[in-house]
Protein backbone atom coordinates (compact mmCIF):
# COMPACT_ATOMS: atom_id res chain seq x y z
CA UNK A 1 0.00 0.00 0.00
CA UNK A 2 1.65 3.06 -0.79
CA UNK A 3 0.25 5.99 0.64
CA UNK A 4 0.65 9.55 -0.92
CA UNK A 5 1.89 12.65 1.02
CA UNK A 6 -1.10 14.85 1.45
CA UNK A 7 -1.55 17.37 -1.02
CA UNK A 8 -0.23 20.83 0.72
CA UNK A 9 0.01 23.76 -1.27
CA UNK A 10 3.39 25.23 -1.18
CA UNK A 11 4.38 28.61 0.48
CA UNK A 12 5.93 29.89 -3.39
CA UNK A 13 2.52 29.44 -5.17
CA UNK A 14 1.38 31.19 -2.20
CA UNK A 15 2.94 33.74 -2.63
CA UNK A 16 2.58 33.75 -7.00
CA UNK A 17 -1.00 33.82 -5.79
CA UNK A 18 -1.34 36.70 -3.74
CA UNK A 19 1.13 38.89 -6.07
CA UNK A 20 -1.01 38.17 -9.12
CA UNK A 21 -4.40 39.12 -7.09
CA UNK A 22 -2.33 42.12 -5.90
CA UNK A 23 -1.44 42.93 -9.25
CA UNK A 24 -4.91 42.30 -11.06
CA UNK A 25 -6.18 45.13 -8.01
CA UNK A 26 -3.70 47.70 -8.59
CA UNK A 27 -4.52 47.52 -12.61
CA UNK A 28 -8.23 47.77 -11.77
CA UNK A 29 -6.92 50.69 -9.38
CA UNK A 30 -5.00 52.42 -12.45
CA UNK A 31 -7.81 51.76 -14.98
CA UNK A 32 -10.50 53.47 -12.86
CA UNK A 33 -7.59 56.66 -12.61
CA UNK A 34 -7.10 56.78 -16.28
CA UNK A 35 -10.61 57.05 -17.16
CA UNK A 36 -11.48 59.31 -14.13
CA UNK A 37 -8.61 61.90 -15.61
CA UNK A 38 -9.59 61.42 -19.43
CA UNK A 39 -13.27 62.64 -18.37
CA UNK A 40 -11.57 65.07 -16.36
CA UNK A 41 -9.53 66.67 -19.78
CA UNK A 42 -12.56 66.23 -21.90
CA UNK A 43 -14.53 68.30 -19.72
CA UNK A 44 -12.02 71.04 -19.78
CA UNK A 45 -12.34 74.03 -22.42
CA UNK A 46 -10.92 73.97 -25.15
CA UNK A 47 -9.09 77.42 -24.95
CA UNK A 48 -7.20 77.35 -20.81
CA UNK A 49 -6.09 80.94 -21.38
CA UNK A 50 -6.73 83.65 -23.93
CA UNK A 51 -4.68 85.56 -25.35
CA UNK A 52 -5.04 88.26 -22.98
CA UNK A 53 -4.64 86.19 -20.01
CA UNK A 54 -0.95 85.46 -21.58
CA UNK A 55 0.09 88.92 -22.24
CA UNK A 56 -1.52 90.15 -18.68
CA UNK A 57 1.64 87.92 -17.14
CA UNK A 58 3.47 90.19 -19.30
CA UNK A 59 1.80 93.94 -18.85
CA UNK A 60 3.54 96.91 -20.78
CA UNK A 61 4.55 99.44 -17.60
CA UNK A 62 2.99 102.64 -19.17
CA UNK A 63 0.19 103.47 -16.73
CA UNK A 64 2.73 102.56 -13.85
CA UNK A 65 6.26 104.63 -15.36
CA UNK A 66 3.90 108.02 -15.96
CA UNK A 67 2.55 107.72 -12.34
CA UNK A 68 5.96 107.20 -11.08
CA UNK A 69 7.42 110.34 -12.98
CA UNK A 70 5.00 112.14 -14.25
CA UNK A 71 1.65 112.82 -12.48
CA UNK A 72 2.62 114.25 -9.63
CA UNK A 73 3.32 117.57 -11.60
CA UNK A 74 1.09 116.84 -14.44
CA UNK A 75 -2.63 115.95 -14.47
CA UNK A 76 -3.95 113.21 -16.83
CA UNK A 77 -5.44 115.75 -19.15
CA UNK A 78 -2.31 117.51 -19.56
CA UNK A 79 -0.38 114.11 -20.34
CA UNK A 80 -2.87 113.76 -23.17
CA UNK A 81 -1.33 116.49 -24.55
CA UNK A 82 2.16 114.68 -24.92
CA UNK A 83 0.64 112.57 -28.18
CA UNK A 84 0.99 115.35 -30.00
CA UNK A 85 4.43 116.09 -29.04
CA UNK A 86 6.97 114.76 -31.97
CA UNK A 87 8.81 111.08 -31.36
CA UNK A 88 12.21 113.42 -32.19
CA UNK A 89 11.03 115.61 -29.28
CA UNK A 90 9.87 113.58 -26.43
CA UNK A 91 13.36 112.47 -24.92
CA UNK A 92 14.58 116.42 -24.69
CA UNK A 93 10.82 117.24 -23.68
CA UNK A 94 11.62 114.60 -20.34
CA UNK A 95 14.97 116.02 -19.93
CA UNK A 96 13.72 118.86 -19.89
CA UNK A 97 11.00 118.06 -17.38
CA UNK A 98 13.89 116.34 -15.66
CA UNK A 99 15.64 120.01 -14.24
CA UNK A 100 12.39 121.18 -12.71
CA UNK A 101 12.40 121.70 -9.04
CA UNK A 102 10.75 118.78 -7.26
CA UNK A 103 11.12 116.68 -10.28
CA UNK A 104 12.39 112.81 -9.29
CA UNK A 105 13.30 111.72 -12.69
CA UNK A 106 16.45 109.34 -12.21
CA UNK A 107 18.89 109.68 -15.68
CA UNK A 108 17.78 105.50 -16.44
CA UNK A 109 14.15 106.47 -16.55
CA UNK A 110 14.65 109.07 -19.73
CA UNK A 111 14.19 106.14 -22.31
CA UNK A 112 11.41 104.46 -20.48
CA UNK A 113 9.43 107.68 -20.14
CA UNK A 114 9.83 108.30 -23.47
CA UNK A 115 8.57 105.40 -24.99
CA UNK A 116 5.43 104.95 -22.43
CA UNK A 117 4.83 108.51 -24.09
CA UNK A 118 4.76 107.19 -27.52
CA UNK A 119 2.95 104.16 -26.71
CA UNK A 120 0.29 106.27 -24.74
CA UNK A 121 -0.77 107.60 -28.86
CA UNK A 122 -2.30 103.60 -28.89
CA UNK A 123 -4.17 104.53 -26.02
CA UNK A 124 -6.23 107.01 -27.46
CA UNK A 125 -8.06 104.10 -29.00
CA UNK A 126 -7.22 100.80 -27.43
CA UNK A 127 -7.14 99.84 -23.85
CA UNK A 128 -4.21 98.19 -21.65
CA UNK A 129 -5.50 94.69 -22.09
CA UNK A 130 -5.20 95.12 -25.90
CA UNK A 131 -1.57 96.64 -25.74
CA UNK A 132 -0.44 93.88 -23.86
CA UNK A 133 -1.02 91.86 -26.73
CA UNK A 134 1.69 93.61 -28.65
CA UNK A 135 4.15 91.65 -26.04
CA UNK A 136 3.14 88.57 -27.79
CA UNK A 137 3.97 89.56 -31.50
CA UNK A 138 7.40 89.60 -32.82
CA UNK A 139 8.99 92.80 -33.98
CA UNK A 140 7.71 93.05 -37.25
CA UNK A 141 4.04 91.71 -36.22
CA UNK A 142 4.18 94.92 -34.11
CA UNK A 143 5.06 97.01 -37.07
CA UNK A 144 2.68 95.61 -39.33
CA UNK A 145 0.08 96.12 -36.61
CA UNK A 146 1.15 99.92 -35.96
CA UNK A 147 0.95 100.55 -39.52
CA UNK A 148 -2.21 98.76 -40.11
CA UNK A 149 -3.69 100.90 -37.31
CA UNK A 150 -1.49 103.87 -38.78
CA UNK A 151 -4.27 103.71 -41.84
CA UNK A 152 -7.40 103.86 -39.79
CA UNK A 153 -9.20 106.75 -40.14
CA UNK A 154 -8.28 109.24 -36.22
CA UNK A 155 -5.59 107.28 -35.48
CA UNK A 156 -3.64 110.34 -34.87
CA UNK A 157 -0.63 108.96 -35.87
CA UNK A 158 1.22 109.14 -38.96
CA UNK A 159 2.98 106.79 -41.03
CA UNK A 160 6.53 107.90 -40.10
CA UNK A 161 5.85 107.46 -36.74
CA UNK A 162 5.64 103.77 -37.15
CA UNK A 163 8.95 103.03 -36.34
CA UNK A 164 8.90 105.20 -33.48
CA UNK A 165 6.48 103.49 -31.55
CA UNK A 166 7.44 99.72 -32.24
CA UNK A 167 10.80 100.72 -30.82
CA UNK A 168 9.44 102.24 -27.74
CA UNK A 169 6.90 98.70 -27.63
CA UNK A 170 10.56 96.98 -27.76
CA UNK A 171 11.86 99.30 -25.23
CA UNK A 172 9.12 98.54 -22.35
CA UNK A 173 8.96 94.62 -23.14
CA UNK A 174 12.88 94.63 -22.68
CA UNK A 175 13.09 95.65 -19.25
Amino acid sequence: MTTEPPSRISGYRIVIALAVLINLILTIALITQVREIRQRVAGLPADLATKRDVAALRPLQVRQILQKNCVECHSARRLGVTVSIEPTEIRSTVERMQTHPGANIASGELERIGAAILVLRCARCHDEATLNLMALKTQPERVATIRRMVALPGSGVRPDQVTAIAQAFEKLLSQ
